[in-house]
């Protein structure tokens, strides 16, 4: 999995203004950005990604939900595992779920194409950070729904495989590029009029994957056709010398990873 280039180094990121004046910070230039994304101003991340995407700039959006994970970086193909353990705050290493992965047949190098094992790994990994409070579920179907938006809205965190782009959001490659993020906050821009599906431009979703430090915005429409896409494993993957466990059927089957994902609450 993960198999896209590495990304060229961002440039430098703006941080939160403080004051009406143009402000710096370290490593970073000076930016004027007075009174944008005053809304999110509390939480820098979420202020960064909403200004470098030019999203809800100077006035709030109908509704948001954002909660904050701290950023692991993956090593070697194993972004699923990474984005497991962001999501239990690190409590369970990468490295102890690539062991666990291992022992049960999930994966040999990290690697995770089985949405069925995905579950069956949390279900141990929550054991094992005593988080009892958090439960989930395996849902096949659409990632851009009413449901799910709701959900979202309510406080649950999604795990999501897509194709992953050359900067890593969400494209259609038809699996070749599969990836797993961390679904931890979304933005509805503006009232939907009781329909928060009528506009796919309207609905955005705040994520972190283990090819990045930084938050990422995406709609959830693009995601959610990434997800749809993911059809077959990647012929080049097939010749790198790695051996891989896919699930039968591949990727595009009952048993692997496309048009499902998992939702989490109690987080």
């Amino acid at each position: 999995m993960c198999t896209t280039p590495p990304s060229p180094p961002p440039l430098p990121s703006p941080c939160p203004p403080s004051t009406h004046s143009p402000k710096s910070c370290d490593n970073s230039p000076t930016f004027i950005y007075s009174d944008v994304c005053e809304w999110a101003s509390h939480e820098p991340q979420l202020w960064e990604v909403c200004a470098k995407n030019s999203l809800c700039l100077h006035e709030a959006p109908f509704q948001y939900k954002y909660k904050h994970f701290e950023s692991i970086m993956q090593i070697g193909p194993t972004c699923g595992l990474v984005a497991l353990s962001m999501l239990l705050n690190g409590e369970v290493s990468p490295d102890e779920l690539l062991n666990i992965t291992k022992m049960e047949g999930y994966s040999n190098n990290g690697e995770m194409f089985s949405c069925k094992h995905m579950g069956q790994l949390a279900e141990k990994a929550i054991s094992l950070a005593e988080q009892d409070d958090i439960n989930f579920f395996v849902k096949t179907g659409d990632l851009f729904s009413e449901e799910v938006i709701l959900k979202l809205l309510n406080g649950a965190v999604l795990l999501v495989a897509y194709d992953a782009d050359f900067n890593h959001s969400p494209c259609q490659r038809r699996g070749h590029t599969a990836h797993w993020a961390l679904v931890c906050g979304i933005v509805v821009v503006s009232d939907p009029g009781g329909n928060y599906i009528s506009n796919p431009n309207n609905v955005y979703v705040l994520c972190r994957h283990g090819k990045s430090r930084f938050l990422a915005a995406w709609t959830l429409d693009e995601l959610d056709k990434s997800n749809k896409n993911l059809w077959e494993f990647s012929p080049k993957k097939q010749e790198d010398g790695l051996l891989y466990v896919l699930p039968d059927g591949g990727l595009g089957g009952e048993n692997g990873l496309r048009g499902q994902f998992l939702i989490f609450n109690g987080l």
